[in-house]
């Protein structure tokens, strides 16, 4: 018999990119499975069957089922899960956690098929909850939870500290998975790949930046002693060597990372493997040994937020790093075969058009000084708790008032729904500039595991190359089919129903063939 119910609902338009593993809550599982507690995991991105699944395991006797969300369409599947869960069985506990329930806690709570929300760090939270189911322990001594009473009243426990020492926590429960259904990059074709997380938080100010205020400016690492032991389990245990550390910043302490790649040198064990979050001061910290050791250990990317090629933009926002700093580092990168992925953000309150372009500008320059370069565009997206989200409120953002409204608030669609300071040219300009970066350098194949995106990567790839290369970013037809594909993604599950080997996949290769080859002929006859 099953206590504990994990549920990863579907993320939206993230999951067309590759499925990663369920990190938050495989982390959050480990203390209750050490201690005894049975659970059970499922994945919503991963089951066609997942309705079947839970009701199998809630009509078994589990006491508690826990969801996670971030902000967006992944609470519109967490509602809908929520509310399966109690058609089932009204008195089973269902709890929340994610980055979103650490954002908007009482607003989470608005969704009346919820009885516990986790604000804080939740790794010892599911052990405590089902000492209180057990009636070992009273509710309101669990910190970091809000939940209702016998009246049906929200009440809000103390904060719970952050954990000082990461070792303390037991180890992740990879049993709970099937790791063959996920990926993270796809540094080499047919091999396996899996995303980590070796430290918590980062001691930077960005006002964008929600990372700030979850971990207070604070950084915690595991110590390299169990990183090892954490890495070495996955490759002989489970025969993983392509890893994607997806730290907001795995150098937080830049002796530790310097450590860190020279015990993988010295592993010697044919490893790929990059990294989502690295300053580029921290990079110009760095002494030569340790970026020779960066080839030596495998690694293929690195991933730096640029955020912006006005300097202005990033005094604003307290970046704290100039532009020249961050050329400095891709000129230094620009001599090891590296894959450095910059990101930039467009729409910043104040930001003129002229700043963007500047951004775009900066984008060319970093990669044409450095032939492993990449700059990726997104919108800025105002986040709750967030210094910057007051500025934009300020500027005219009249943000979502609920969670249902929420739900419907996503990175690359909020600007056509809630009014802001973006005009319409800017808004058509920057979505077009997003929407092409994703597409215009080849050497982001890797980060498209999946078959058919990455099928419909190298498809597109000409196309995008030939509008970015000449500054053709009108007429984009191709941006309505992939509207139209994510909508059906979404209804239907293609990317992850489709195989590559599958006739189905065949088909559709042909006529993205065809389409592509089309819309390129227009225009080079309209150039």
């Amino acid at each position: 018999m099953v206590d504990i119910i994990l549920f990863q609902p579907k993320c939206g338009i993230w999951d067309i990119m590759g499925i990663r593993v369920p990190i938050g809550l495989l982390s959050i599982a480990a203390d209750p499975v050490k201690k005894g507690y049975e659970t059970a995991l499922i994945d919503q991105r991963t089951s066609i069957n997942w309705k079947e699944e839970l009701k199998k395991q809630i009509n078994s006797g589990a006491k508690l089922v826990c969801l996670t969300t971030m902000v967006g369409e992944q609470i519109k599947y967490m509602l809908e899960v929520s509310k399966f869960i109690k058609s089932i069985n009204p008195r089973i506990i269902t709890v929340l956690g994610g980055s979103w329930a650490q954002t908007e806690p009482e607003m989470c709570m608005q969704d009346k098929n919820l009885d516990i929300v986790c604000y804080g760090e939740g790794d010892y939270i599911l052990s405590e909850l089902m000492e209180y189911i057990n009636k070992k322990r009273k509710i309101e001594n669990i910190l970091g939870i809000i939940y209702r009473d016998k009246e049906g009243n929200l009440r809000k426990n103390k904060e719970r500290a952050l954990i000082k020492d990461l070792d303390d926590l037991p180890k992740i429960p990879y049993n709970l998975i099937d790791l063959k259904d996920y990926t993270a990059v796809g540094f080499r074709a047919g091999k396996q790949s899996i995303s980590l997380v070796l430290s918590r938080g980062c001691p930077y100010r960005c006002t964008f930046c929600s990372i700030v205020k979850f971990y207070n400016r604070s950084w915690r690492g595991y110590s390299l002693k169990r990183v090892m032991e954490d890495i070495n389990e996955l490759d002989i245990k489970y025969n993983i060597k392509d890893f994607y550390f997806n730290d907001d910043n795995i150098a937080g302490n830049p002796k530790r990372f310097s450590e860190f790649v020279k015990m993988l040198v010295d592993k010697n064990r044919d490893y790929n493997w990059g990294i989502a979050g690295i300053r580029a001061d921290t990079i110009l910290s760095l002494d030569e040994e340790t970026l020779q050791n960066l080839v030596k250990s495998g690694c293929k990317n690195l991933d730096i937020g640029a955020e912006s090629g006005s300097q202005r933009i990033l005094d604003m926002v307290h970046k704290d790093e100039s532009l020249e700093k961050i050329r400095e580092a891709n000129k230094r990168l620009s001599k090891y075969p590296l894959i450095v992925k910059y990101t930039f953000m467009g729409g910043f309150p104040t930001e003129t058009e002229k700043e963007f372009l500047e951004t775009l500008r900066f984008k060319r320059i970093l990669e044409k000084e450095n032939p492993h370069a990449i700059g990726l565009v997104f919108f800025y997206t105002p986040f709750p708790r967030t210094e910057m989200f007051s500025t934009a409120v300020g500027h005219g953002l009249n943000p979502p008032k609920n969670l249902i409204e929420w739900a419907d608030f996503n990175y690359d669609t909020w600007t056509k729904k809630q009014a802001s300071w973006l005009t319409k040219r800017k808004i058509k300009l920057i979505e077009n500039s997003v929407f092409i970066s994703y597409f215009a350098n080849n050497n982001l194949s890797y980060k498209y595991p999946n078959p058919l995106m990455n099928f419909m990567f190298k498809t597109y790839y000409p196309l995008a190359k030939f509008r970015y290369d000449n500054n053709f970013y009108s007429l984009m037809i191709e941006k309505k089919a992939a509207d139209v594909i994510t909508k059906l993604n979404e209804k239907y599950d293609l990317f992850n129903r489709i195989k590559k080997k599958s006739k189905k996949f065949s088909e559709i290769k042909k006529i993205f063939h065809k389409i592509f080859w089309n819309i390129q002929n227009l225009l080079e006859i309209l150039k």
